[in-house]
């Protein structure tokens, strides 16, 4: 009896076993129609989600590629006015530059010319001035109402009483530019120019001129212009009085520089300080 309780029981749960593997053969074979049912619905719903997104993607890239014709399009635009105004500026440019050079031409030409004028206007004035000499350190007042008789008496008092030079000035007077720091100079015109000349002639062989203690300098007198050129020698001059060095100064303002074998004339202090340090390297050095 056990026996065959126990065949039953084995045989019982072999077909439990065979019903159980159909159960789930036909479970399993619904699932997988149903994911593949889901899956075929995902898919096409996915497809047509992809189409509509690669289809608003194509008409974004339409779009752009439109909006990127049109920006090339003003762009080229753009680049065509700029060379417009590029060749514009150019041709402004070469122009302001032809006429900076016509100007920087017309001024050096009318700088030549100036100095030209200055240069006559400064001849013409010590054509003017050639028969004066010009005192300084003279006090002020000194002369008083007579300068005339004063600078007669001045003059022979320097030179000797032998240079009669009674009718031999024109006039004389004071400049009229007052100073706060010394006397005005004081202007003497002699009648004729070879007086002139015979009384700077004498005047050179004086070392210093003592008039009522006051050291008084006569010289020629020049125009401004020439006075102030002949003034820039100064400091050589100096240097070469120092070294005993022989010079003089030419009319209008050329320095002369006596050497062994000759002589050297210099146009301009620049150019006397350039070839005076060649030709005597010691002379500068104090200065230096």
């Amino acid at each position: 009896m056990n026996t065959t309780l126990a065949t039953a029981m084995v045989t019982a749960m072999n077909e439990l076993k065979k019903d159980n593997t159909n159960d789930l053969k036909k479970v399993a074979t619904e699932l997988k129609k149903d994911n593949k049912d889901k899956e075929t619905r995902l898919f096409e719903r996915f497809d047509v989600n992809f189409k509509g997104m690669l289809e608003k993607l194509v008409e974004h890239i339409e779009e752009t590629n439109s909006k990127l014709k049109r920006l090339d399009d003003h762009i080229n635009d753009v680049s065509d006015q700029l060379e417009d105004v590029k060749q514009g500026l150019t041709a402004r440019v070469e122009t302001a530059e032809q006429m900076a050079s016509n100007a920087d031409e017309k001024a050096t030409a009318a700088n030549s010319e100036y100095k030209k004028l200055g240069d006559r206007l400064a001849a013409l004035e010590d054509g003017c001035r050639r028969n004066n000499i010009r005192i300084e350190g003279i006090p002020e007042k000194r002369e008083s109402s007579s300068p005339v008789k004063f600078a007669v008496e001045l003059l022979s008092k320097i030179i000797g009483d032998d240079f009669k030079l009674d009718n031999e000035i024109a006039t004389a007077y004071r400049t009229k530019i007052p100073s706060a720091f010394k006397s005005r100079s004081f202007i003497v015109r002699f009648e004729r120019l070879r007086c002139k000349l015979d009384v700077m002639a004498l005047l050179r062989h004086k070392q210093e001129i003592i008039f009522e203690n006051n050291l008084i300098r006569i010289f020629p007198d020049f125009s401004p212009s020439t006075a102030a050129k002949r003034r820039s020698y100064n400091d050589i001059k100096r240097m070469l009085r120092e070294a005993d060095i022989k010079y003089s100064l030419l009319y209008p303002a050329k320095l002369k520089v006596e050497v062994q074998d000759g002589h050297y004339i210099f146009f301009s202090k620049e150019e006397a300080e350039k070839e005076l340090k060649k030709l005597f390297p010691t002379l500068f050095l104090k200065v230096n």
